[in-house]
């Protein structure tokens, strides 16, 4: 692969629908693997990938490499842009080349275009990481990366390694999202993806959303889904279903007014976020909660 295309930058155009990578153009909606595994996730890539998906994401957590390394073998890898991320408990050295060269074996692929550390683990030092995966980059085996359910504090920390942050993966729908942290992206030129962004099919029944669909002869899902494109922010929505697949791709043909934007904004801002508690026995908590000197303290 051409050297030049191992770039950090990322340029969304909202207008045009499009999330622009140097060397590369890709529509600015992503397909999410998560709970697809198997046979049922490889239709569904194949599926997405015909419809004009050309994003895939994906992570250890999620065992589905396989599928989507079958999916695979009927497309063309240079057309898509592929994202994995790695758990929390792999964020030494040693354990980012194991879970990354697992990954790329898995995948059958010589290279991810982003790698994104799935959680923050403050107990691992945060220059350890990011060098590492700078590492990654200068070995063309990862294009970007990346971090997902962090916050501002822990932006702050990372940036000062130095090490250039592409990607940040947040949860974003039309009941919860966190201004303060994508203001800081668009700021400092980070690029967003959402996940989670239809909140379980919650939002396939909301009269606001429903409501606004009726005007734009669209359903509730893509207006949810076309309320975080406006916000500059890529949508990752996953399904198994045809149907489905398609409809939240249709998103690029309409725009919502300020007026409903705004609307949406305000019920977003109050709502609450995804929590890890003990009680989901995954073996962390989440570090939302955490001051800048909580993250990644330094030595």
């Amino acid at each position: 692969m051409d050297a030049s295309v191992f770039s950090d930058r990322v340029e969304i155009d909202v207008r045009k629908g499009t999330c622009k990578v140097k060397g590369a153009e890709y529509p600015s909606v992503g397909f999410g693997t998560y709970r697809l595994t198997g046979e049922i996730c490889t239709r569904a890539v194949i599926q997405a990938a015909t419809v004009g998906y050309r994003i895939i994401d994906t992570a250890t957590y999620y065992k589905n490499f396989d599928g989507i390394a079958e999916a695979m073998k009927s497309l063309n890898r240079s057309d898509f842009y592929i994202i994995s991320k790695v758990w929390h408990d792999s964020h030494s050295k040693k354990d980012l080349r194991r879970d990354l060269e697992q990954t790329l074996n898995a995948l059958q692929t010589g290279y991810l275009d982003a790698y994104l550390l799935h959680w923050p683990n403050s107990k691992i030092p945060i220059e350890e990481t990011l060098n590492t995966m700078t590492e990654f980059v200068k070995d063309k085996k990862i294009r970007h990366i990346g971090m997902s359910n962090v916050s501002v504090n822990h932006l702050i920390r990372a940036l000062e390694v130095g090490v250039p942050i592409t990607w940040v993966q947040v949860e974003m729908h039309p009941f919860f999202y966190d201004k303060k942290l994508l203001d800081f992206c668009k700021k400092h030129s980070i690029a967003t993806q959402a996940w989670r962004p239809l909140d379980l099919g919650r939002t396939t029944e909301d009269q606001i959303l429903r409501e606004m669909g009726v005007k734009y002869k669209k359903t509730a899902c893509q207006i949810a889904l076309r309320w975080i494109i406006q916000h500059g922010c890529i949508p990752l929505p996953g399904s198994k279903t045809t149907t489905h697949i398609q409809e939240n791709f249709d998103v690029m043909n309409f725009t919502l007014s300020e007026q409903e934007m705004q609307s949406l904004n305000q019920r977003a801002l109050t709502g609450a976020r995804f929590r890890l508690d003990e009680e989901r026995a995954i073996g962390f908590l989440d570090e939302f909660d955490f001051s800048y000197e909580e993250c990644w303290p330094k030595g």
